[in-house]
């Protein structure tokens, strides 16, 4: 585990927190829908799950999260398409609904079971109000987080890779997406494929019906936006 002493050198110096973009392509016209920032850097942010881990441990997760979140809109929008933000729930508290959303921003949440489920929803109905959308990160095996999704109503449910990976060829992981999709289905929401890495796997993610998607094989995530366009085909 980092120190604290770490953690707060980069919540006090955000600048060295450095963006990368990985493209969300559209399947049925092959072209890139919108993008997902990716927080990155050099030493301890080389390792980004290990410096959030440290900061949750040592009280500091919704600070972090808030500096890379500014971070991220700290370098603009996409032109022409949408940018998804990963943050917690408690960094999503600690942050303006009013100064930062937009109409092509998602907000997409994740570590949101910590939280009461009511002021939760508010936080995100705020949101909601000032243009942004709203995804739930992370999706999987775990019922309880689609009974999160069921309760919160986002506009988005990204399908986690442990459901995607090998999805052609056990039928179990197959089924789950089908019942996912079903959920997205109900709630009026998109649903999002994360971590394609082999074309079996996006076939069956097609012949599903699911609309967007990333992962490697689709394009790798790029610092700046050339990059991230051309590695996502657009």
């Amino acid at each position: 585990m980092l120190s604290k002493k770490d953690v707060e050198a980069v919540i006090r110096h955000p600048e060295r927190i450095r963006v990368y973009y990985q493209p969300v392509m559209n399947l049925t016209s092959g072209q890139p829908w919108g993008y997902e920032a990716l927080a990155r850097g050099e030493g301890i942010l080389a390792k980004p799950g290990r410096l959030f881990k440290s900061a949750e441990a040592w009280g500091l997760l919704g600070e972090l999260d808030a500096a890379c979140f500014k971070a991220v809109l700290a370098g603009g929008l996409p032109p022409g398409g949408f940018l998804a933000v990963n943050v917690t729930a408690t960094g999503l508290i600690n942050l303006e609904a009013g100064v930062y959303a937009k109409s092509s921003l998602i907000i997409e949440l994740t570590e949101y079971g910590q939280l009461d489920p009511r002021e939760l929803a508010g936080v995100l109905e705020r949101w909601r109000r000032d243009g942004a959308r709203i995804a739930i990160d992370d999706v999987g095996p775990d019922i309880g987080q689609l009974k999160a999704a069921l309760y919160l109503k986002p506009d988005f449910i990204k399908l986690d890779r442990s459901l995607v990976a090998g999805c052609d060829r056990y039928s179990s992981k197959r089924l789950f997406l089908a019942q996912a999709l079903e959920v997205c289905r109900y709630l009026g929401a998109e649903a999002i494929a994360e971590g394609i890495e082999k074309p079996g796997e996006l076939k069956v993610l097609r012949d599903l019906g699911i609309e967007y998607a990333q992962g490697y094989l689709l394009g790798r995530p790029q610092p700046g936006w050339k990059k991230a366009v051309m590695a996502g085909g657009g």
